[in-house]
């Protein structure tokens, strides 16, 4: 089943300030939230939507690239969606939205671990490259499970306790007037436990600093500025949290012949004067390494534009290519020898004298017209028609 739009899912129209998907999301993911309506599939299954929603809607790069290409735009090279997230992701998402607090609702649910952080890291890519689609690999500096605790950060054989600041609870409980609100532990993090025997590898934090090659995938079409998202390849969580993401950020080196506008390709190609006046065939190259023939009918101006179908971009995640548009560019000859010269000028007599030959049959076709115009104002007015009376 296709997802549903975004902004239908929050109730807000597609111009939406930051401000307005903020509050749609609140609204929905509180009356939505599992713990308002436990065993309620239907209403996980919503905050689930909701949430997603507005985790790409309140990114602007995201909801960038899904305005212009929708869902298939979140899309990596592999076809697989943006988003694997499980429950306790999206409760982190209301976690965060809602000011880090935990339970609204008195359920009194501890929190196991805390998702990893993401990653950004940044590849140029030629333009080639850009058309092709391509496999780079990145050595990126991230926090990895420890293998000595396993991620638990406690020493191996040893137990955790329970925290002496929440008494095991993971929530702190405050009250003013007739509200209670509940906090996450800041010392346990929710998780209710207190390691008072660290992992001498670790320290305790379950993850240690490492450098890892990851391989990306560059999907045929990808464009500048645009993020990439490798979901799990960030830093690892914590106490078995899940692992954040890696973003990708593309950037794209001039070309030296074309220019990338969207889909399509620019390329300028210059003429000399005597074939564009005569016409001609040229052979123009292809950002696919190939060549394609272009043909000039005589009088082609500086300027034109010749649009060639299906020779651009890959349309990213999409069926075809954007077009090539060739610019011509007529050359002007300079620095003539004295017979180049002595041409060019008897050329222009003879120019000169077409002209004026020119200039002349379009005044008398013009007076001709006049007249034509004069006499039918002449006819109306008298009342008889020319054609009548032969008719």
């Amino acid at each position: 089943m296709a997802p549903r739009d975004y902004y239908e899912v929050l109730g807000v129209p597609r111009d939406a300030t930051e401000e307005q998907i903020k509050k749609a999301y609140r609204r929905l993911a509180l009356k939505y939230h599992p713990d308002k309506n436990p065993g309620d599939k239907e209403a996980e299954e919503r905050f689930k939507e909701v949430s997603e929603a507005y985790q790409v809607l309140s990114n602007k790069e995201l909801r960038a690239r899904y305005d212009r290409y929708g869902h298939a735009g979140l899309q990596q090279g592999t076809g697989e969606g943006p988003f694997h997230y499980t429950t306790a992701d999206f409760m982190e998402i209301f976690n965060r939205v809602f000011g880090e607090f935990g339970d609204l609702f008195g359920m009194g649910s501890r929190t196991r671990g805390r998702r990893g952080n993401d990653i950004r890291a940044d590849v140029e890519l030629t333009l080639e490259e850009a058309y092709r689609g391509t496999r780079v690999t990145l050595e990126i500096p991230r926090k990895e499970v420890c293998d000595t605790c396993q991620g638990s950060g406690l020493r191996p054989g040893a137990r955790p306790r329970p925290c002496p600041q929440c008494g095991g609870r993971g929530q702190l409980v405050f009250r003013q007037g007739f509200f209670a609100v509940q906090q996450t532990c800041p010392r346990c993090q929710g998780t209710g436990e207190y390691i008072a025997d660290y992992c001498p590898t670790c320290r305790g934090e379950g993850r240690v600093n490492d450098v890892a090659r990851v391989e990306v995938s560059i999907p045929p079409g990808v464009d500048n500025n645009m993020i990439l998202r490798l979901n799990g390849q960030g830093d690892a969580g914590i106490q078995g949290a899940p692992s954040g993401d890696l973003l990708v950020g593309v950037r794209i080196r001039p070309h030296e012949l074309f220019e990338r506008r969207g889909d399509d390709l620019f390329l300028e190609w210059h003429v000399p004067m005597v074939d564009a006046a005569l016409g001609t065939t040229v052979r123009v190259p292809l950002l696919s390494g190939e060549e394609e023939e272009l043909r000039l009918p005589p009088g082609t101006q500086s300027g034109e534009i010749i649009t060639l179908r299906g020779k651009g971009m890959p349309r990213l995640q999409r069926h075809g290519h954007g077009d090539l548009k060739v610019l011509i560019v007529v050359d002007t000859p300079t620095h003539l020898s004295p017979q180049e010269r002595e041409l060019l000028e008897e050329f222009a007599r003879l120019r000169k004298k077409q002209d004026e030959a020119t200039r002349r049959q379009e005044h008398r076709n013009q007076r001709r017209k006049r007249r034509g115009f004069f006499s039918t104002i002449a006819e109306l007015l008298s009342g008889e028609p020319k054609d009548e009376r032969h008719a």
